[in-house]
């Protein structure tokens, strides 16, 4: 369901992605001093990251392996003057495109795996011995508030798998093999203009309809209206109504 959903999000994800934007900043800067031979970027979606990339590694080869179909065509088109970059249509999970790289990176994507553990083993089969991992992962109190109110409305309908915690994350990247090099844990607070505005932005980030948050059962037309409303009440915030976004960075090495 991942590929599907964020491929439908395409056109509108950078709109919202200001979170996404600043934990992909993030990678970059946890990145050592290194110009690598070529790399691998798990899960470009938009090519927020990407564009990063391309700024600090000038022209380096850069596979951009995504699972969702229609984020590649976008990217592809977006990026068309970066001839360096070869996008590819693939699973973070079990992608194997031949050779080993220098350098791995990912930035908000890894999160939504179904195995964590299973697709760092194989990002770590991907990486050179001596190669380098920045990884940017969003946890498990990424929009608490929305999680809270959900199980007070409709507590019945609510998701019963939630994002990776930060010590589940460490300690499948060690099961994996990795060697952690520095760490960047943080919460952040983001202000969007009211209720209606916060949830559209994360639906139109295809956030709305993953694993963490659907229930065994879509809320009713009453059950979103409360939503909205209390949502509205309960987390106000000077200029608009806030979301937590709870992010970790992490440098790894093979």
């Amino acid at each position: 369901m991942i590929g599907p959903r964020f491929s439908a999000a395409a056109e509108t994800y950078d709109r919202h992605a200001r979170p996404q934007l600043a934990l992909a900043q993030s990678v970059v800067s946890m990145i050592p001093e290194l110009y690598p031979e070529n790399m691998l970027e798990l899960g470009p979606g938009t090519g927020q990251l990407t564009r990063l990339l391309t700024e600090r590694f000038p022209e380096v080869p850069i596979d951009a392996v995504d699972l969702a179909e229609k984020m590649v065509q976008h990217s592809q088109a977006k990026f068309s003057k970066f001839p360096q970059i070869q996008w590819i249509i693939g699973d973070a999970q079990t992608y194997w495109g031949g050779d080993r790289y220098p350098l791995i990176v990912s930035s908000s994507a890894l999160h939504w795996v179904s195995n964590l553990r299973k697709t760092f083993e194989n990002i770590f089969q991907c990486l050179e011995p001596g190669g380098t991992f920045s990884l940017g992962m969003m946890l498990q109190g990424t929009l608490g508030e929305l999680h809270e109110l959900r199980r007070e409305i409709a507590p019945e309908k609510t998701p019963g798998i939630s994002l990776p915690t930060y010590k589940e994350t460490k300690a499948a990247l060690s099961a994996a093999g990795f060697n952690l090099e520095r760490r960047k844990h943080s919460e952040e607070e983001i202000i969007y203009d009211d209720a209606k505005a916060f949830l559209r932005a994360i639906h139109e980030q295809g956030v709305t309809g993953g694993k963490v948050s659907t229930g065994n059962a879509p809320l009713t037309r009453s059950e979103i209206s409360r939503l909205v409303a209390d949502y509205q009440e309960q987390f106000a915030s000077d200029g608009g109504v806030y979301a937590t976004y709870e992010t970790a960075t992490f440098l790894l090495t093979k």
